[in-house]
């Protein structure tokens, strides 16, 4: 058999293509740890991608608002043992840091610093917790109050309805320890006001305003008072005897007050509706029906989906979500007629098919009838005198505060938080968010297709494809 040598020539050619390669080889190792550096490098916001459907790992835009603002520092102490933590807050408390220089946090391992947390007054804080430190203040986040849970529906349902709280909390300490001065609400008593549920309150609080409540029979209204909400009055305000509630409420609103008012369609409050038509409000007879089905919970036309109103003055929907839903149930309709030095604005509206059906406790029907009013109608009103400053919203709505109805409508919520927050100068909004996040379903027989495909048909695929490249390579 006749055998060939290679020659120099081909030598030369076999190494320099080898050198090549592996030059090439070398170049694309280089460049794809660089690009890997690079990435690494870039914020988290920009790399990673919130696919869970209540956004549990992005950061809200008040959230955004309020540290992209920040003037100072704000470190966050996450006392936590190593390899016990919380993803999701470690990720929540990476995106803080992405949208500010002034913002940072830190863990900080108990185990290994056991006396770190005594020197902000957190001695007996749990595992998981954090301190939020600006200058010399600092707030404690029990790790108890990251997370909510509801357990309503726990004998019905063997589970518990799950609300991560850690962004309301961390912002909410942000917002206490740089922005927002802590300002006083009050809530009248003794008229048969329902008393504001621990959602608002708790709200409230976020918001770094403390609601306290107040009886104008046996005290007057502090001079600290930022905000009067009156919830719900069955019975009148007291204009003359012993003690006179309206000039009271009167010298307050002259001297610049804000007051929150909400009433039913059933009990009368003249006094109280004296003082709102300074302001060029007034009640609509009877409650409204909305005729418009897609404005209204199904089989009930008392339960109104008003749309929200186009303000220019009034601040109190700036940072409502106006895409989600609020609900009033037997509500009246508030009429605006223009003042003299009075703005005002409507802040919920019905449709135009709204009807006020003025014999409502009478009638066997919600159907419109003779002598019923047309629509639309303002649901709730923002008035301000504009020489006093003095700021009322009126909701003709009784029940707007429930804690039923927050589990089902949470824009209710929202709203009064809202509606709140802008009386007392506020612009940002600080809200929670849904833990859970709904599962993805897949037909069985979907479910078997995909089996099929992923266990016989890639691998076989696969093998095909191998058997065909390597019986080409021997060809040649």
């Amino acid at each position: 058999m006749k055998k060939f040598k290679l020659t120099s020539s081909a030598n030369g050619k076999v190494f320099r293509s080898g050198v090549y390669s592996t030059a090439i080889l070398a170049a694309a190792i280089v460049l794809a740890v660089l690009l890997n550096l690079l990435v690494g490098a870039l914020p988290k916001k920009y790399t990673e991608f919130d696919l869970s459907e209540a956004k549990m790992y992005t950061l809200g835009d008040s959230s955004k608002k309020l540290v992209q603002s920040l003037d100072q520092d704000v470190t966050v102490y996450y006392l936590c043992e190593t390899g016990s933590e919380d993803a999701i807050l470690t990720k929540l408390l990476d995106h803080y840091a992405d949208e500010s220089s002034h913002f940072r946090w830190e863990q900080k391992d108990p185990a290994i610093y056991p006396t770190f947390a005594a020197q902000y007054g957190a001695s007996d804080v749990s595992t998981g917790s954090l301190i939020v430190v600006s200058g010399e203040n600092n707030v404690v986040l029990d790790a108890a109050d990251l997370y909510e849970y509801d357990y309503s529906d726990y004998y019905t349902t063997g589970s518990a309805n799950v609300t991560f709280g850690g962004e309301k909390q961390i912002t909410s300490a942000i917002y206490k320890l740089t922005a927002a001065e802590e300002t006083h609400a009050y809530y009248t008593t003794n008229h048969g006001e329902q008393a504001l549920t621990s959602s608002l309150t708790e709200a409230l609080e976020a918001q770094n305003i403390t609601a306290q409540p107040l009886d104008l029979l046996t005290s007057t209204i502090p001079d600290d008072c930022d905000l009067l909400i009156i919830n719900d009055p069955t019975s009148d305000f007291a204009s003359d005897g012993l003690v006179d509630e309206i000039s009271q409420l009167q010298t307050y609103l002259e001297n610049g007050g804000r007051v929150l008012l909400t009433t039913n369609g059933y009990d009368e409050t003249p006094n109280l509706d004296a003082v709102m038509a300074q302001f060029g409000l007034a009640r609509e007879a009877g409650l409204v029906v909305e005729g418009d089905s897609s404005h209204a919970l199904y089989g009930s036309p008392y339960s109104l989906f008003p749309d929200y109103g186009t303000t220019d003055e009034s601040t109190a929907l700036d940072g409502v979500n106006r895409s989600t839903h609020v609900m009033l149930s037997v509500a009246q309709g508030i009429t605006v007629t223009e003042t003299d030095g009075v703005t005002a604005e409507s802040l919920l509206n019905t449709s135009e098919d709204a009807y006020s059906k003025l014999n409502f406790d009478t009638s066997s029907t919600t159907a419109k009838e003779d002598g019923d009013t047309d629509g639309p109608f303002s649901l709730a009103v923002w008035a301000r005198k504009d020489d006093t400053g003095a700021e009322v919203i009126w909701i003709g709505c009784p029940n707007m505060d429930n804690e039923q109805l927050y589990q089902s409508i949470p824009g209710n919520l929202t709203f009064l938080q809202g509606c709140a927050a802008s009386m007392v100068g506020q612009d940002i909004l600080i809200d929670t968010k849904a833990l859970e996040a709904s599962p993805i379903t897949i037909p069985a027989s979907t479910a078997t297709t995909l089996g099929l495909v992923f266990v016989f048909v890639l691998p076989a695929a696969v093998l095909i494809a191998g058997a065909v490249v390597v019986l080409l390579r021997r060809r040649k």
